[in-house]
């Protein structure tokens, strides 16, 4: 067995800005509402000629070229994504990034399809199957919304990132893994008829903030770990208020969790665990050897989280 863990990061962050301004004159409510019940300042948008391979494409060659690799290198093409646009995404970016040497798979577990396809991805390095995974989590949230349905148009937005995930040195990379199910609440968070997200607000918010520490609790459980021990908190960025609330029950410090995506990106859904991680990366905040645990949790309902010592 290889130890896996994560060679380079790339993000894919929309340049158009959804501010509250905009959502509030819609529904005829204030800013400061918005804010108070989301913690969302502004959301982003893709263009809407913007396919998800054209948002892949952006985000995996940032990851590849921060791994230091060429997409020669790549054995295989990972995408976890809940807005598919077709249904062979895996293929079309191996080909448009140029991995010509490649497998790939398309996976879909709602919001926690980051996490699902990060420990998809480990497993083939973990094993010496493949040597380097792309695994990129890309949705575009703004072509399902029904832009009049207020529990889901302040929330969502759009984005990519990816991840190349390799063969990393001893006590370094992925330590533990966690990942469960409860289809009997699938109704809670769903597409409609039209194909438009649908959500109880109040079902999914009870499901997260007790799920959110109970999957911290869960993977440092199974890696053999202690709260003490963790350095990083990057949780899926649904609601800010969600985050605050599973902070609280964790009693861990809200300086060490991430909560910029969610409040200036919006809720991307699959991709919003990889976005944070990239941004904190990017910000000096996660460093070699940091102790970071990884959550998702939302549709499905589905939730996970990974324990990850950051670091070749």
């Amino acid at each position: 067995m290889y130890n896996a863990g994560i060679l380079g990061i790339g993000a894919n962050i929309p340049e158009t800005v959804i501010t509250n301004e905009v959502i509030a004159k819609r529904f005829g409510i204030t800013e400061e509402e918005i804010y108070r019940k989301t913690g969302i300042l502004e959301r982003r948008y893709e263009s809407t000629d913007a396919s998800l391979t054209d948002m892949c494409e952006v985000a995996g060659i940032q990851a590849i070229q921060d791994a230091g690799l060429d997409p020669m290198d790549i054995d295989m093409v990972i995408i976890g994504t809940n807005t598919h646009d077709t249904h062979i995404t895996a293929a079309l970016v191996q080909d448009r990034i140029g991995a010509v040497q490649c497998a790939g798979l398309d996976l879909h577990s709602g919001c926690s399809s980051f996490i699902t396809a990060l420990a998809t991805g480990a497993q083939f390095v973990q094993t010496g199957l493949y040597k380097n995974v792309l695994v990129i989590a890309v949705d575009k949230c703004s072509s399902l919304l029904n832009p009049m349905d207020k529990k889901t148009a302040l929330l969502f937005s759009d984005g990519a990132a990816a991840v190349v995930v390799g063969q990393v040195g001893e006590n370094k990379g992925i330590l533990g893994i966690n990942m469960q199910m409860d289809g009997s609440g699938g109704k809670y968070l769903h597409l409609d008829e039209n194909k438009n997200i649908k959500m109880d607000g109040r079902a999914v918010f009870d499901f997260a903030v007790n799920k959110f520490p109970e999957a911290v609790h869960k993977v440092l459980d199974v890696s053999g770990l202690n709260l003490a021990d963790v350095d990083f908190i990057v949780p899926h960025q649904s609601n800010l208020r969600i985050i605050e609330k599973g902070i609280e029950t964790l009693g861990y410090p809200v300086e060490k969790v991430h909560t910029k995506t969610i409040q200036y990106y919006g809720n991307s859904s699959a991709p919003t665990v990889a976005i944070g991680l990239y941004e904190e990366v990017k910000q000096g905040k996660i460093k070699d050897g940091d102790l970071v645990v990884l959550v998702g949790y939302g549709a499905g309902l589905g939730w996970g989280a990974i324990t990850l010592r950051w670091g070749r």
